[in-house]
């Protein structure tokens, strides 16, 4: 993980230097112990974790540190298929062949993963015999 510390130009607010980084798919902004909450965590559509939201100052301290050349934090995995729920990365089961990434839903699990790559492969061998029967039509067959 990458640290950067940045320093907010907003008036009033700390002059100690900010520190920022990347955590899964949000920035994480530790303003430091003299102020509440102390940790903020960002995500790319610019909503912090805090009561202020989309108000709070870690979100200028985050465009401010991705100005200066900050690490971005990588667009998170898509929803899962199954259920609709948040998907983390499992490396475990990344495909080498297909280069797909490996997941996990944060309700259903590996069990989910596998539901959607079963039905990933049954829809190929649907594909690939649909083709193979309408050839064999055509051939008079």
């Amino acid at each position: 993980m990458q640290d950067n510390f940045i320093r907010i130009t907003q008036q009033g607010f700390t002059k100690r230097p900010i520190r920022i980084m990347v955590v899964g798919y949000r920035y994480k902004v530790d303003f430091g112990p003299s102020v509440k909450p102390q940790v903020h965590l960002v995500d790319q559509q610019k909503h912090c974790s805090c009561e202020l939201d989309t108000a709070c100052p870690a979100i200028k301290a985050v465009a401010e540190y991705l100005c200066n050349g900050g690490l971005r934090a990588p667009a998170p995995l898509p929803l899962c298929p199954i259920c609709g729920s948040e998907t983390f990365h499992d490396r475990d089961w990344d495909n080498q062949y297909t280069h797909e990434l490996g997941w996990r839903c944060t309700a259903g699990g590996l069990t989910h993963f596998l539901q959607a790559k079963t039905e990933k492969i049954k829809e190929a061998f649907r594909r690939k015999y649909a083709a193979v029967s309408e050839h064999e039509i055509l051939a008079g067959r």
